[in-house]
């Protein structure tokens, strides 16, 4: 079976720098609470991918969901979806996310 999620190298390199940013301000325990709720909500996402709002004028066929602070940014595809970045909501998403 195919699995309902996939992270870019960009989202995959995201989470990494969350946990450590979040553990090195906030604690471990915190970045674990905090990882573990996006974690949620990409298997909500994964479940029901129309939840997000399709965000065209960032990219077509993208779609967007927030989680607290961050946005997760994702496409749909046959075998699930592409989590593409996990942004924070200071970022400048249009330098993010290349056209």
């Amino acid at each position: 079976m195919a699995d309902k999620y996939t992270y870019s190298k960009l989202a995959e390199q995201d989470l990494i720098d969350i946990y450590l940013y979040t553990a090195q301000t906030w604690g471990r325990k915190q970045a674990d609470v905090y990882s573990a709720g996006i974690e949620q909500s990409i298997n909500r996402l994964a479940d029901s991918p129309n939840i997000g709002r399709a965000c065209n004028e960032i990219k077509t066929s993208y779609r967007r969901f927030e989680h607290k602070y961050h946005t997760i940014f994702y496409r749909q595809r046959q075998t699930g979806i592409l989590i593409v970045r996990i942004l924070h909501e200071s970022m400048d998403i249009r330098h993010h996310i290349s056209g």
